[in-house]
């Protein structure tokens, strides 16, 4: 359901989806968005600000048999007000569930006033204990500790703490890294830096993902110079780490675009050949990790699949809605690549069979979701967007003149990035119109 909002900020009235009940099998996607954060959020759409609105929510996972209530305490519901919330709730689910799927730990829902033992509940039906949040915690104490701690200290932890530095410890220190970062302290950024460099050298985890990068660089060094990567290059380097269960799980996921027909039928070439040559250890090793690749090759194509239908789907609510603004800015979190994909592809279908009418719906659809993207960019970046569509110099010295204050040595350096971009990609009427600009905004430099 929609619910309609005032933003505190800038005052600008506009409607959010709200969900109240999120049902493991039925709304995946639903339990999906709950997990990332997403779920219940509302966001302005004039000026950015928001949050997640305080709702009340019923999860239910069958699998686990966990059927339960978040009441936020914000809502100051009394005894009578919050059950009888939570009986039509109940109601709901039981009403659109069919009678056999009915079960009698659903006549009793958990009711959870506290929103992080509630999230504690959901991630438990992914594997994610307590015990897993607990070490997570102790982790980041102890990477603090680090950061602070001269070498004789560090030397000490790292001898009685070993096993709680793993790779989820490293993302928790490029967190870190990060921060420092955008902060520009020096100072910290050079203990941080230090620490990672001791840390990839002098434990399992680091040595791990050390071999891991090494693997990978080589990897992508070759996919450049050869144009691009190949379903051969993938299996070549597969086949030299295959002894590094670790190492080529890192170029799988790196080359998951290279998994296609070619690449298995190679794969399978290279079982034969050491079959041929007797190694019959390295034809066990590779023919499980196959049957891997083929379960991993398998799963991706039924996620795209699923994931090109959903976008489909978003797609035709927005076009069968009056108001296609609001209709997109209901759906903002479900615009993403395989939406884009969908949207332009729809395009030149509708293109190609004369379909003007449908083409126009689309390509407005297009312009209004590019138009919502370049607002919330910064003036100088929505600048040169304007210089770069201009129809001639005289529009591009009136905008210059009308946004004197962004005119500046920064703006130059994203001319320079995007003209680096656009010769990548073989974009030279781009790189010819930004060159342009840039020599206009030179000049007045």
């Amino acid at each position: 359901m929609h619910t309609q909002l005032t933003c505190p900020q800038c005052g600008t009235p506009y409607s959010a989806e709200v969900h109240q009940v999120v049902d493991s099998k039925h709304t995946p996607q639903l339990k999906q968005q709950l997990l990332n954060g997403q779920l219940n959020v509302a966001v302005c759409p004039n000026c950015g600000a928001g949050g997640q609105m305080a709702t009340i929510l019923l999860f239910h996972d069958a699998d686990h048999e966990m059927f339960m209530v978040h009441v936020p305490q914000e809502l100051n519901l009394n005894t009578m007000q919050r059950e009888q919330m939570i009986g039509q709730l109940t109601k709901q689910v039981m009403e659109d569930m069919p009678p056999e799927e009915r079960r009698a730990y659903m006549f009793q829902p958990q009711i959870m006033l506290n929103w992080q033992t509630f999230m504690e509940k959901v991630l438990e039906t992914e594997g994610i204990t307590p015990e897993m949040i607990a070490r997570q915690k102790k982790q980041s104490e102890l990477l603090q500790t680090l950061i602070r701690a001269d070498k004789d200290v560090q030397d000490v932890l790292l001898a009685e703490r070993a096993d709680e530095i793993d790779e989820t410890f490293f993302a928790m220190l490029q967190q870190f890294v990060d921060m420092a970062s955008q902060m520009q302290d020096n100072q910290q950024m050079v203990k941080i830096t230090n620490l990672r460099a001791r840390l990839m050298t002098e434990t399992p985890a680091g040595q791990r993902m050390e071999q891991q990068q090494m693997a990978l660089h080589k990897l992508s060094r070759e996919a450049k110079q050869q144009g691009g990567l190949s379903p051969a290059m993938l299996v070549a380097h597969i086949i030299a780490n295959q002894e590094q269960p670790h190492v080529v799980d890192a170029l799988v996921m790196a080359g998951q675009g290279a998994l296609q027909y070619e690449f298995f039928n190679l794969f399978t070439a290279e079982i034969e050949k050491l079959e041929q040559a007797g190694d019959k250890a390295a034809v066990a090793r590779l023919t499980a990790l196959r049957a891997d690749l083929l379960k991993l090759y398998e799963g991706m194509q039924e996620q795209s699949k699923n994931m090109m239908q959903a976008a489909m789907d978003t797609l035709n609510v927005i076009l069968e809605a009056p108001d296609k603004n609001q209709a997109l800015a209901e759906n903002a979190q479900k615009i993403d690549e395989a939406f884009m994909a969908v949207l332009t592809a729809r395009m030149n279908e509708a293109e190609q069979k004369n379909d003007i009418p449908q083409f126009q719906a689309l390509n407005e659809i297009h312009s209004l979701i590019y138009a919502q993207m370049e607002r919330t960019l910064p003036p100088h970046v929505q600048l040169l967007n304007e210089l770069v569509r201009s129809e001639s110099p005289e529009e591009q010295v009136q905008l210059l003149d009308e946004n004197a204050q962004f005119v500046s040595d920064d703006l130059i350096q994203l001319i320079d990035q995007v003209m680096e971009q656009a010769g990548d990609q073989g974009q030279d009427d781009l790189n010819g119109r930004l060159q342009s600009v840039k020599t206009l905004i030179q000049a007045r430099l």
